[in-house]
């Protein structure tokens, strides 16, 4: 990270959810200009009222700097529609460069407010749960949306992902709608529960723990029918030992817990294996839960 002795005008910044990364200029004008987005295939709005990382910083422009102007900068390192926060990365990049450019010096839980709005573009809710993490880094609870709360919870040193990114898509959208208008209430306490276990595992560590919270009763069975090999490969994780297996956001994109990163090498391969074998090869990757967004460079000009 390079450091200024004041406000810069220009700065670069990326989120932990993935390799996307934004650069945020003081524009000229007041409002925001998205001049470049790259990574994409051209496949994303460069119009700032249509594009995650332009709404965003509009609405910090709203709220904090209204006179002020921005110029973007995306650079897209994770697939579209995959399942790992593309859209939220891109407005967490975005805000966080933004800021620094600005000299703002805004709180990681405003800016999480913030790009909460960049996913209303996206997917028709601001919802929190991509962009708390990215934000703030490691595993974050949202006990609350109105007003915002945050709680930050602690990450095993040896838990590791393997995660994977078959090569089909599941838009936000469409596995919202398979969700059911009603669950059981006896599935709603059961799923309450694994919450509970999930938090008191963290806070202990217990990797074991960890693992029996991971099983979604609700969500899961409603949306592995979108993924071809879903089922198959989860399979094949739980029985080789994985902690847990399951799907990342909306999907397709899956992840198994581990142990130790050879453990978590290990299921990268069955996933490999298994997607591969239903016809929708892709790539995947294994890591540790990682630090929030953050500035990499400043200048000055």
């Amino acid at each position: 990270m390079c450091r200024t002795s004041g406000p810069a005008s220009t700065a670069w910044a990326w989120p932990c959810a993935g390799p996307a990364t934004a650069c945020a200029r003081r524009g000229e004008q007041p409002g925001v200009v998205i001049a470049k987005v790259e990574g994409d295939g051209g496949k994303l709005p460069r119009t700032a009222d249509k594009n995650t990382a332009g709404v965003a910083v509009a609405e910090l422009l709203r709220r904090y700097a209204p006179d002020a102007g921005v110029e973007l900068e995306v650079y897209k390192g994770l697939p579209l529609g995959s399942g790992l926060g593309s859209s939220g990365a891109s407005a967490c990049a975005a805000l966080v460069a933004a800021d620094a450019a600005l000299g703002l010096g805004l709180q990681p839980a405003q800016l999480v407010d913030l790009a909460r709005e960049g996913e209303r573009v996206a997917c028709g809710a601001a919802h929190p749960d991509n962009v708390a993490p990215a934000i703030l880094g490691g595993v974050v609870l949202i006990p609350q949306l109105d007003p915002l709360r945050l709680i930050a919870l602690p990450s095993p040193a040896d838990l590791w992902l393997a995660v994977y990114t078959p090569g089909c898509s599941v838009s936000t959208a469409e596995a919202r709608a398979v969700l059911p208008a009603q669950v059981p209430l006896a599935a709603t306490v059961q799923q309450a529960s694994r919450l509970g276990l999930l938090v008191h595992a963290l806070h202990c560590g217990d990797l074991s723990l960890l693992g029996e919270a991971i099983v979604d009763e609700l969500v899961e069975p409603c949306r592995a029918r979108l993924i071809p090999g879903y089922l198959d490969a989860k399979a094949a994780c739980c029985e080789a030992g994985a902690l847990a297996c399951s799907i990342s956001g909306s999907g397709p994109t899956t992840f198994a817990l581990a142990g130790s990163r050879g453990r978590a090498e290990a299921m990268l391969a069955i996933l490999e294996e298994c997607f591969t074998l239903a016809g929708v090869p892709g790539n995947g990757l294994v890591d540790q839960v990682g630090p929030g967004a953050r500035v990499v460079s400043t200048l000055l000009h």
